[in-house]
């Protein structure tokens, strides 16, 4: 898809007007693009944006059908869970973790440190980045993972410690079946919230249209790691405008103006 119009000013920002089309209807908004050197990171403000509406509106179809969201802060079950991170949402973590104040990302990285250090010994990591093939709904590393018991690195007090700042996954996860029954989550029915674009996804295929091969979603846990292993992939850049319409036409019910 090629932008139909768009205005811009001297400071090298461009104003897109993009239309996202979800069970709810058309959602229209317009984003301010950087039209100078871009890395994947800036990427992530105008996903999480386009996450947030789609999320609301979803959250909104459910209260309608009479079902009440579950979710509130200090309920941290879900911040044990597998949470997979696009390749672009990896650096833009990265760059949170190296924004905090010395004594903070200590803690934080001993955390990370911690916990890549107990999935390796256990030979978890091949398959939290590339699961095996299943017609099972559930994969079986997920399940392995989340039973480790091994909480967020950003989890405070069962509540998220960068919560402007979390990943979309995160912010698509929202459950309308009781909250106690998601430190159990395989032993009930959890009733998520139907998102129709999880972002993760399009931003790694961006990613891998990009360099040219496969890129995996990457495991949250191991974004310090993973982040420093393609450290000159995280400083890359791209022209602004380009990377932007790149992302749109991966999101695929999207268009722009």
């Amino acid at each position: 898809m090629t932008p139909d119009n768009q205005s811009s000013d001297p400071t090298g920002v461009a104003v897109k007007t993009v239309e996202l089309t979800d069970p709810g209807g058309t959602i229209r908004g317009q984003v301010q693009v950087d039209t100078g050197p871009m890395r994947l990171a800036e990427l992530v403000p105008t996903a999480i944006e386009l996450t947030m509406v789609l999320s609301t509106r979803a959250n909104q179809r459910e209260e309608k059908q009479g079902k009440a969201i579950s979710c509130a802060a200090g309920c941290g079950a879900c911040c044990r869970q597998l949470v997979p991170v696009s390749p672009p949402e990896a650096f833009w973590l990265a760059d949170v973790i190296r924004s905090l104040p010395n004594e903070r990302r200590d803690v934080v990285m001993s955390r990370f440190n911690h916990i890549a250090d107990d999935v390796e010994q256990r030979g978890m990591v091949e398959d939290m980045y590339n699961p095996p093939p299943t017609d099972e709904p559930i994969l079986e590393i997920s399940k392995k993972y989340f039973l480790l018991g091994m909480p967020c690195p950003f989890l405070e007090d069962e509540s998220c410690s960068i919560h402007p700042y979390r990943p979309v996954a995160c912010r698509e996860y929202n459950v309308t079946s009781p909250a106690d029954w998601c430190a159990e989550p395989y032993n009930h029915d959890i009733e998520k919230v139907p998102m129709p674009m999880p972002l993760s996804l399009p931003l790694t295929r961006l990613t891998s249209s990009l360099v040219g091969s496969h890129v995996p979603l990457v495991p949250l846990s191991l974004v310090p790691q993973w982040v420093e292993e393609n450290a000159e992939l995280g400083q890359r850049t791209w022209p602004g405008l380009e990377l932007f319409n790149k992302f749109i036409e991966f999101l695929g019910t999207a268009r722009q103006r």
